[in-house]
């Protein structure tokens, strides 16, 4: 009787939070990130987070690298990715932090242009503004 209250309870304190858009415990919406290529060349792109290896992914124009997740329990969901012309490194940048991305996006675009990476992604619907925007310059 005692596991069921606090089960129940848990599971309303939860919903409540995610109503407000706050990092919750048990009930978690899935995010999801995609990373379209928007130059010429092929762009290699190699994502990982602490625990998994997304992969390895050659993008052509216009191709799109996608992946979905829930948020892990102590808040700490890191994915970062690195990202190559060939033999050439662009750079390796931090593609989701919970801290920045949480209220950010829940659908988190990264566009890769000449001059870098541009991240966007939806705030939440009581904002006046649409988009949130992430810019991390190419080192090469």
């Amino acid at each position: 009787m005692f596991t069921k209250i606090i089960t129940v309870w848990l599971f309303i304190c939860s919903s409540g939070l995610q109503q407000n858009k706050e990092p919750t415990y048990l009930i978690r919406p899935f995010t999801k990130i995609m990373i379209q290529n928007d130059n010429e060349y092929l762009l290699g792109v190699h994502c990982k987070s602490k625990d998994d290896d997304i992969g390895i992914r050659s993008l052509k124009k216009g191709e799109i690298y996608r992946w979905k997740f829930h948020i892990n329990f102590p808040n700490s969901t890191f994915f970062f990715c690195g990202f190559s012309r060939g033999q050439i490194n662009k750079g390796v940048f931090d593609i989701y932090v919970v801290d920045r991305d949480y209220n950010r996006c829940t659908k988190c675009m990264w566009r890769a242009g000449k001059d870098g990476l541009y991240g966007s992604g939806e705030f939440s619907k009581t904002s006046l503004c649409v988009l949130a925007y992430v810019f991390f310059k190419w080192i090469k």
